[in-house]
């Protein structure tokens, strides 16, 4: 039995990774097969328990992260026991060294490379950071520079150029603490925008231009810098969709998660019925609605706020020939990208993963951190599985079974047989 489950978890790879958010607890599941990823479960969980990137009560944390596992489990039909924590890159830095191997054999092997990697851990960093992710920039070997993997290259040397991505080490170490007090063992940590730009193949397309990653969210947006293939900075503006879900709150006092939806999926400056009705509710006994033309009014002027913003901090590196890309909550709102590229004067594109089951941009950062540790994974042959797997075998099995003991395929094509036995008469 020992034997079978070894030889299963070697087959099955079963990620799973958990972001922490200012309003939601984000959790996405998904198996690794045949060279792409199979999304099993993309869930969201309210929370109030962090604000600023900061743990306001703790044990309510703990508590809405174990709400948060107990139902994604229940879901899935078996437990969740370690996952990949996106960590937000409040306060990133970027240290960028050299790492230079002696190759003993002649030839690279994954094991020189992982041990150019453990050796730049070893580097100094500011004290108020630590090192969330080390990124190999290039290779170089017999004086060639490459991007792609030396294996199997005959060499004497290879030097690897490494950024160190950090981000604030307290963020860190209270994000990482209150997942495993939750009973979930970390297995790895990302940060949200490298795994944003790996999953969305940005640092390929950063060689021949530089790119801005706007990762819009309700309360931040994270403007990323890529350039020449590297991650070069973050910064972070408190300001995100928020402000136009407030500026509707308080004119027409509608539920916030309700203005969340209609500014994301309602909000059209181009649309042919703008008195066309978006929204009805009852107030002191009065019925009341809200039309598209009352909620672009009400929205225009905080949303060109919050553009010209983005835009005046982003302007230096837009003149110099860069793209804006849009993620996050804030893609999911189109006049975004429209508003946006108007006071840019430059190309602006959306992006969304486009795998069935994550089609959904507040998800990238999740998505990509299944692309960073699977890099890992394919450089140190670790086997991955995030779950009970027994449980989810057993489970998998009794659901390709009917009450009879007949598999599902054996049932259609049963049917399709009556179906044209029926014809025929």
């Amino acid at each position: 039995m020992l034997e079978l489950s070894c030889m299963s978890k070697a087959i099955k790879q079963i990620y799973a990774a958990l972001e922490l958010c200012e309003s939601e607890i984000r959790i996405l599941v998904g198996e690794y097969f045949n060279t792409r990823f199979n999304i099993i479960r993309a869930d969201k969980y309210p929370t109030n328990t962090i604000s600023d990137f900061k743990v306001n009560n703790k044990d309510d944390l703990i508590k809405d992260i174990k709400a948060a596992f107990a139902k994604t489990s229940q879901k899935i039909g078996a437990d969740l026991e370690e996952v990949l924590l996106v960590l937000p890159a409040y306060n990133f830095k970027r240290f960028p060294l050299r790492s230079k191997v002696v190759i003993e054999e002649g030839v690279v092997r994954k094991e020189d490379i992982a041990r150019a990697i453990s050796n730049s851990l070893r580097s100094k960093v500011d004290n108020d950071v630590m090192v969330v992710n080390p990124m190999i920039v290039k290779y170089t070997i017999n004086g060639l520079s490459t991007r792609r993997l030396p294996e199997k290259e005959s060499c004497n040397e290879v030097i690897c150029d490494i950024d160190l991505l950090c981000a604030d080490i307290n963020v860190c170490y209270e994000y990482v603490s209150a997942v495993e007090s939750a009973g979930v063992k970390v297995l790895d940590i990302v940060l949200n925008t490298y795994g944003i730009a790996k999953e969305a193949a940005l640092f390929e397309e950063s060689l021949s231009r530089s790119i801005i990653v706007l990762d819009v969210n309700r309360s931040c947006t994270y403007l990323s810098l890529l350039s020449k293939g590297k991650l070069v900075s973050t910064e972070i503006v408190f300001d995100g969709l928020n402000s136009l879900i407030n500026r509707v709150y308080r004119t027409y006092s509608i539920p916030y998660n309700d203005i969340a939806k209609l500014i994301k999926y309602s909000v059209n400056f181009d649309s042919e019925y703008p008195d066309d009705i978006v929204y009805a509710w009852s107030s002191g006994g009065n019925t009341r609605t809200l039309t598209t033309r009352n909620l672009n009014e009400t929205i225009e002027k905080p949303l060109d706020s919050l553009c010209e913003k983005l835009v005046t901090m982003c302007k230096p590196i837009i003149d110099s020939g860069a793209s804006i890309v849009i993620t996050g909550e804030g893609q999911q709102m189109k006049m975004f990208e429209k508003v946006l590229q108007e006071k840019a004067g430059c190309a602006v594109k959306s992006y969304y993963p486009d795998t069935i089951g994550v089609r959904d941009p507040s998800f990238a950062a999740l998505y990509g951190a299944f692309f960073v540790y699977r890099d890992k994974v394919l450089m140190n042959d670790l086997d991955v599985c995030c779950i009970d797997l027994m449980k989810y075998d057993t489970l998998i099995d009794q659901k390709e079974l009917d009450s009879e003991g007949e598999t599902i395929t054996t049932k259609i094509k049963n049917l399709f047989r009556q179906y044209i036995e029926k014809g025929e008469n």
